[in-house]
């Protein structure tokens, strides 16, 4: 499958070069989760499905010869939803009033360099949710226990700070749950 998918990347990157559109046309790749359950995710825990960072931590890759510098690498954390807001606003269209985007346009970091505003990344999954703020992180996992995990520390999310900061878990738990009533439900099953 990474074979197929590698040589398919590579037939439409020969197109683009071969039609001449190769400098002004933006290529994107992200992968939609983490490893499944024969991946060697560390030092992350969790894989594909989970909530964990091995589940949601995923290479994303951007080409546009026109407007990015190659080689660049990037710790930013983002999320699926910041690319449709990136895609549009580089695209010139806007999202109707009445239909908020979950994300957040990427087009100013990555063209102008410009520093990510601070915000709150949102996910949730068969029975497991997360809420991402600067380097805290709420998850409940599937065993229903809500916990709070600073990743610039431990990025593996083994030593639970649940006990330790109570304020922090409360108000994220609180954001999560705010954010997830604002979203139409989740399928059940």
């Amino acid at each position: 499958m990474v074979q197929d998918l590698d040589r398919s990347i590579g037939v439409v990157l020969r197109a683009l070069k071969e039609s001449g559109q190769e400098r002004d046309t933006l290529v994107f790749f992200a992968s939609d989760n983490g490893g499944e359950r024969y991946s060697y995710n560390w030092p992350l825990s969790g894989n594909k499905s989970s909530l964990q960072e091995g589940g949601i931590r995923v290479p994303t890759i951007v080409r546009w010869p026109a407007r990015l510098d190659g080689g660049q690498v990037s710790q930013e954390p983002v999320f699926t939803p910041d690319w449709t807001a990136t895609l549009l606003e580089i695209g010139g269209a806007r999202p109707h009033p009445a239909y908020k985007l979950d994300g957040t346009s990427l087009a100013p970091y990555l063209l102008k360099g410009e520093q990510l505003a601070e915000r709150e990344l949102f996910w949730r999954v068969r029975g497991e949710r997360a809420l991402r703020r600067g380097d805290w992180k709420y998850y409940r996992g599937k065993g229903g226990q809500d916990q709070l995990f600073n990743l610039a520390e431990d990025r593996r999310e083994q030593a639970d700070r649940a006990v330790d900061e109570p304020r922090l878990l409360g108000e994220l738990k609180a954001a999560w749950e705010a954010t997830d009533k604002e979203l139409l439900a989740y399928p059940a099953g």
